[in-house]
């Protein structure tokens, strides 16, 4: 089946002309591609290329993957060519481009416009400051603090890819470090016995090569990790370094395949601890760890039946109306912590009508209803932190109001949420 998939493409580079399009037929017709700009009129808004990939696939499930893998083609030879960068911001939709009669209905698989900005996680605070005051008392060595630069970019990049790669970097620069000047024996490649000189009657030697200095890093830095976890990381390595991909080599590795980073995270995490002295970690440091280092994202994705128009080339309009996709945040943006108030029983009656009166908090006084829990026999709602700071300027104002005089009744009961 023939699908088209639309694109959205950052560049430094733009069209000569904004009603021009770019078309990229491939020779052995896998693909064509339509490259046009997307004109903006803010600065404020960056600036992208729409890319029509037009493939086949068996059904509307796969057919993203397989339009990605030729955009990837289209990317990799237009940076090629231009020497400029060209990144996938997003996809917009899959439609399926079978030839039709006019005005027939089409499967589409839409994504929803995502959130661009997330909120942070509520969690520096004034023990983390003292934290890293107190562990740089420490002369950090230069290679260390190369290898935590290295392990910061890790944490900070997008792609699994590059964050196992820089995470890498960092356990280099670390096992180097601390590799040990004393000489180890070598090995036999089969059976990785110490090898032996009949002749001279000892054991040759030499220094750690770095793969050894490196499992000798692991193994000390984490008492769990084991020749088999070794093993995994070394070879992911490998393959990364010889232009491999985590999805490609998924066949080798834990399921979900981009797992790998966080083996690889947590253990150079341990590693760079260890070279800090260890009388600084007496149980009054305060230290984070994510749960997984990885950057997922959540993003709507809807199938629907639509009538979409034809160009005057006889292609696909994807720029169709009619309809909005989106992701509805559940409130304003935040950055500090929750409170949650106690509630009588009348209060959270009181608090449910409000909620479902038109007024000019409204959408507040839903947020907090929707998040009314009990426990312990007493009736508790969490409140996000731009709302408390809403309702506390009200009542610090002497707002009049049915909502304001039913907060001033337990605002006091307010805690933060940690």
């Amino acid at each position: 089946m023939r699908f088209v998939a639309n694109f959205e493409v950052a560049s430094d580079l733009s069209v000569v002309a904004d009603g021009q399009v770019l078309k990229i037929c491939d020779p052995r017709e896998a693909f064509k591609a339509l490259i046009r700009n997307i004109p903006r009129s803010e600065f404020t808004t960056p600036f992208l290329l729409s890319v029509h990939v037009y493939c086949d696939a068996e059904a509307l499930d796969g057919a993203a993957d397989i339009a990605e893998e030729h955009l990837a083609t289209c990317l990799n030879m237009l940076a090629f060519t231009t020497g400029s960068g060209f990144r996938k911001h997003r996809i917009r939709q899959v439609v399926d481009a079978e030839p039709s009669v006019k005005g027939s209905m089409r499967d589409i698989r839409v994504w929803g416009d995502r959130l661009e900005y997330d909120d942070p996680q509520s969690f520096l605070d004034n023990e983390h400051a003292k934290t890293i005051e107190r562990l740089l008392e420490f002369d950090i060595p230069p290679a260390i603090r190369r290898a935590l630069r290295w392990y910061r970019l890790g944490i900070d990049t997008s792609s699994p890819d590059d964050q196992f790669t820089y995470f890498w970097f960092a356990l280099e620069i670390v096992a180097e470090f601390q590799k040990p000047a004393d000489k180890v024996n070598d090995k036999c490649p089969r059976c990785q016995s110490a090898l032996y000189c009949e002749k001279c009657e000892t054991h040759p030697q030499h220094r750690p090569y770095a793969k050894q200095a490196i499992r000798a890093l692991l193994m000390e830095a984490d008492n769990g990790c084991d020749d088999a976890t070794v093993t995994l990381l070394d070879k992911t390595r490998n393959s990364l370094m010889h232009g491999a991909t985590l999805k490609e080599i998924e066949g080798s590795l834990p399921d979900p395949h981009e797992s790998v980073v966080d083996t690889l995270g947590r253990r150079l995490w341990k590693a760079l601890a260890k070279q800090f002295p260890r009388e600084m970690f007496d149980g009054s440091l305060v230290m984070g760890m994510p749960s997984t280092y990885v950057h997922y994202k959540t993003t709507a994705v809807a199938h629907i039946q639509t009538v979409v128009p034809v160009d005057a080339d006889g292609d696909l309009d994807l720029n169709f109306t009619g309809f909005v996709m989106e992701m509805k945040p559940f409130g304003p943006p935040q950055s500090a912590l929750p409170s949650a108030v106690r509630l009588t029983s009348e209060q959270l009656d009181q608090l449910r009508r409000l909620s479902s009166q038109k007024g000019d908090q409204q959408e507040m006084l839903e947020r907090i209803r929707q998040n009314v829990r009990k426990q312990g026999g007493h009736i508790y709602a969490l409140v996000i932190s731009t709302d408390m700071a809403t309702i506390r300027k009200a009542v610090e104002r002497g707002e009049v109001g049915e909502w304001q005089d039913l907060f001033r009744q337990f605002i006091d009961t307010a805690q933060v949420v940690h």
